[in-house]
């Protein structure tokens, strides 16, 4: 049984559409998967809902971008019963809006200090919850350009830039605790190797120890989760592109998925049904 606990569709920076999610995951031999768009929850129920008529069972949670001494630091958060809680619609749909007002910025940027071409109707009425990953995309499409050659328009150094809106670390746990989710530190591979214990001192349930980057160091996330009494927990942060793993790339197995079950009080039985 192959479970994967991170994934993504158009309702944040992934290509395929809720129901194209599910099919991948069903062709990909995954029987569980969660999905996590970024500051999101706006696909949990249309995924879950295609999940019944195809035969894979989906987990409702979203990708929380917070930031710890000026990083990004991304919190999957898995919603208890499986049932979304008000608070985060209320939290995804002034997301939205923040999200939306610096694209439209970014971009705006980007055209006049760059002279590039960017279609912001197009992004904006193509996408719920707005990323860079979307903004790139854009950007690449509309200048002949590669991904590769799109990425420093987007990025951190360009003069077009502007920081996202997000909570502290501490804030996103708060929140999280307040409304009883089961929070995962998403690929610790990518932070600052020095933050990583400090990050995971505030308190989380689970760490991604399973995760398709060459960055990953499988054993050594591994012995952190030990050391801080953590769940493993594993995704192929799917988009549905070249620059994410595919679903199911890296993935549970049932003994190590069964302690998370128990903890957002799912029934085994129910989620056996879809196993392979």
């Amino acid at each position: 049984m192959k479970i994967d606990l991170h994934n993504h569709t158009t309702y944040s920076d992934g290509v395929l559409s809720c129901e194209e999610l599910v099919l991948r995951a069903k062709r990909n031999g995954v029987s569980v998967f969660a999905l996590t768009d970024h500051d999101s929850v706006f696909g949990c129920e249309e995924a879950f809902q295609f999940g019944l008529k195809y035969g894979v069972y989906v987990i409702k949670g979203l990708e929380l971008s917070t930031y710890y001494k000026g990083e990004s630091v991304h919190i999957v958060c898995l919603f208890h019963k499986n049932i979304i809680p008000e608070e985060w619609v209320k939290f995804s749909e002034e997301i939205i809006q923040k999200r939306r007002a610096r694209a439209i910025q970014m971009m705006q940027n980007i055209e006049n200090i760059y002279h590039l071409k960017v279609d912001i109707p197009t992004l904006i009425n193509e996408n719920v919850i707005i990323t860079r990953a979307n903004m790139l995309r854009n950007v690449a499409e509309n200048n002949a350009m590669s991904l590769e050659e799109a990425s420093f328009y987007v990025s951190k150094e360009s003069k077009a830039y502007i920081p996202s809106t997000k909570w502290s670390v501490k804030e996103g746990l708060e929140l999280a605790r307040k409304t009883n989710c089961f929070t995962i530190l998403a690929h610790p591979c990518l932070l600052k190797e020095e933050y990583v214990e400090e990050i995971l001192s505030y308190g989380f349930d689970g760490m991604e120890v399973y995760y398709p980057s060459e960055k990953n160091r499988e054993e050594y996330f591994k012995d952190l989760a030990v050391k801080y009494h953590l769940f493993y927990s594993g995704g192929s942060d799917c988009h549905g592109d070249s620059t994410h793993g595919d679903i199911g790339t890296k993935t549970l197995n049932w003994e190590e998925f069964k302690p998370i079950l128990s903890r957002l009080e799912i029934a085994e039985e129910e989620v056996k049904k879809y196993a392979d």
